[in-house]
């Protein structure tokens, strides 16, 4: 019986979410801007990594690509041919490799485990296989139109980069990170007389208006989180190499006359892809907390106390990794250190996140380039966030701000996250551009990707 009341509870709320829900584009609140204004938002361009390309659920899909923060600025800001690198379902990320795409959310609940008392929820990566017309490698783009648009894209940010990709890389061969999207983003060569141009190049050649910039976060994540491929073993960028490279973006971007804005980093620890998986034994039966004869719960071979245990180490869990001998479906082996964040390698990412942000403002109050405060504003994420009669939770699907993959924000994230940047251009380049209504922006978020609260 209390299966059958939970499991209609879910459904009631499944139903009211996906009656206010709609695929349409975020509408937003109606502007009247200034000629001034319109001009400054004209040629709007975008530089950095994962969360500004619109990378979300572990792929770069035009679903999502249209609703990032990026896009919603232009919108609002009233520009004209805003064009981004548009790629079609089930779209580019961590899982092409095997012939995957974006992640999708199959059951709340578990239905092959019907005695939970925690929900059991099943996430499934989209193959490539189910939509046959979808070419990854020779045409990963949603038309033509788009993969031969003539002119550089304003939304220039690269997921999987390091800060000086950004002034040095040309292809995936001839850069540091070796991102896989680089060549996808970038096309080059370009058409003569241009030749390889790196993602400044691109962005000087458009005669940009208004950059905006963030990057960084890649460089931390890249070593805190689970990599299939291959394991980076040691932070890729030090804190000094950041700092120069970081300056030397600045330089640049400052000499294109461009209105610059920029954000620093968040604190990845916080994130559901680091918090999510307890480092305990879990009952398949109940979805909690197994128990040994004295009433304890039972560590994960293999992970210590204060060890963080990553998303991905449910699919390790499940095969019988970190499982005691004692159990029937252990394989005998601990859990994967690949998926396992220890104390120390925490402290690593906490001191470069903390290095990288002194830097950020120490290199930007020289310049006298406004940053975003995105630590701080994910932080308030992380302790709940009210706004417009919604909460927002840093919660693993429920939240509403992190998407599936535990790290990238939601459609509702990246309309929060636009707000936090419209506030410091409006407070900066004397600009007055209204922030976007976050109900409606509500209306285009599906209960398969993130679940909201009201308060």
């Amino acid at each position: 019986m209390k299966k059958i009341i939970r499991s209609s509870a879910f459904l009631i709320i499944l139903l009211i979410i996906a009656t206010a829900c709609s695929l349409y584009e975020p509408k937003l609140k109606s502007t009247i801007l200034s000629p001034t204004e319109k001009m400054f938002f004209s040629r709007i361009v975008a530089l950095g990594d994962n969360i500004i390309a619109g990378y979300q659920s572990a792929a770069l899909t035009e679903k999502h690509q249209r609703k990032n923060f990026v896009a919603l600025l232009a919108k609002q800001g009233d520009a004209t041919d805003f064009q981004q690198p548009y790629i079609a379902y089930p779209g580019l990320g961590s899982e092409s490799y095997a012939g995957y795409g974006i992640l999708k959310l199959k059951y709340l609940d578990n239905p092959e485990t019907p005695q939970t008392v925690v929900p059991d929820p099943v996430i499934y990566a989209v193959p490539f296989a189910d939509y046959p017309d979808f070419d990854p490698i020779n045409m990963p783009f949603i038309s033509e139109e788009v993969m031969l648009w003539a002119l550089p894209y304003n939304n220039l940010a690269i997921p999987g980069i390091y800060v000086d990709d950004i002034l040095k890389a040309t292809t995936k061969l001839r850069s540091r990170s070796k991102s896989g999207l680089i060549d996808v983003i970038l096309r080059n060569p370009l058409p003569d007389p241009y030749g390889y141009k790196t993602a400044f190049q691109q962005a000087k050649l458009y005669q940009p208006s208004l950059i905006l910039c963030w990057i960084g976060m890649y460089d931390i994540l890249s070593y805190a989180q689970y990599n299939a491929i291959y394991n980076v073993s040691e932070p890729p960028t030090p804190k000094e190499d950041f700092a120069k490279y970081y300056a030397e973006l600045m330089d640049s971007l400052k000499s294109t006359e461009a209105a610059v804005v920029v954000a620093n980093i968040p604190d990845i620890l916080d994130m559901p892809y680091f918090n999510t998986v307890p480092g305990v034994v879990i009952d398949t039966v109940t979805n909690t907390p197994a128990l040994d004869d004295n009433g304890n719960q039972i560590p994960l071979t293999g992970v210590t106390e204060g060890d963080l245990v990553l998303l991905p180490a449910k699919g390790f869990i499940k095969r019988g990794y970190g499982l005691p001998a004692s159990f029937p479906n252990s394989n005998g082996e601990p859990l994967p250190d690949d998926v396992i964040l220890d104390k120390n390698e925490q402290e690593i990412v906490r001191n470069l996140i903390d290095d990288y942000n002194a830097a950020i403002d120490s290199i930007c109050l020289i310049r006298k380039i406004p940053v975003v405060d995105m630590y701080s504003f994910f932080k308030e994420i992380t302790n709940t966030f009210h706004t417009a009669g919604l909460t927002v939770s840093a919660n693993f699907i429920t939240g509403g701000f992190y998407s599936l993959d535990g790290i990238h924000p939601t459609d509702l994230g990246h309309a929060l996250i636009a707000n936090e940047w419209l506030r410091v251009i409006n407070s900066n380049f004397r600009v007055s551009i209204p922030l976007i209504n976050v109900i409606d922006a509500v209306d285009s978020i599906q209960y398969s990707d993130s679940l909201i609260v009201r308060k």
